[in-house]
């Protein structure tokens, strides 16, 4: 993750919008380094969930502010 604020908590959460409004999903929780940047593991597989299986309904993969406790503004959007 890159382009965040430096030394921030953030969640890592899966939307059911594309723009990430509504539920969020948390995660993963992370804190960002001096540089604004982190790398953050998710356990399970969430690539069905991201493509769209017919069986599964699709979500998208969103980074929020705040904790997996309590998330807050939507900051970046799964892309294309």
């Amino acid at each position: 993750m890159t382009g965040l604020k430096p030394k921030t908590s953030y969640v890592v959460g899966l939307a059911t919008n594309p723009e990430g409004r509504g539920d969020v999903e948390p995660l993963a929780a992370f804190t960002t380094n001096l540089s604004g940047s982190a790398i953050v593991n998710a356990v399970g597989s969430i690539r069905q969930l991201v493509q769209g299986n017919p069986k599964i309904p699709r979500r998208y993969l969103v980074i929020t502010t705040g904790t997996a406790e309590q998330t807050g503004a939507v900051v970046q959007v799964q892309g294309p």
